[in-house]
């Protein structure tokens, strides 16, 4: 197996686990340590992908299509999470204009102070 097979399968097992995670639901903090010890390595093996030419990644187009199709599951997955959060914040606070996204709101819970 080369290197660049191997740092795709690597980053393949990290979505997988990711895409799984976030499946069954953050349901304590254990769940979230652990997205962000993913996503810690993540950003390792995508910063060596990155170090790779164009040729090397030539012969691994499926795969790429493939990691790109399941990050794009998981960034649908996180949206949704995002937003029924909101939803529960809009329920057990009303009066307050709570948003984790970008929708044009005045306040969101990122930029309130607290």
């Amino acid at each position: 197996m080369s290197e660049t097979e191997a740092l795709l399968t690597s980053l393949e097992k990290l979505l997988l686990k990711e895409r799984e995670l976030l499946l069954k639901g953050i349901k304590s903090a254990k769940e979230a340590q652990e997205i962000e010890k993913i996503e810690g390595q993540k950003l390792e093996v995508l910063s060596k992908i990155a170090q790779l030419n164009e040729e090397e990644l030539k012969p691994f187009k499926e795969k790429v299509k493939v990691l790109s199709s399941l990050n794009a599951e998981i960034k649908n997955l996180l949206i949704n999470n995002m937003n029924f959060l909101e939803s529960i914040m809009k329920e057990l606070f009303p009066e307050e204009n709570i948003t984790y996204g970008n929708k044009n709101s005045k306040q969101s819970l990122f930029n309130k102070k607290i």
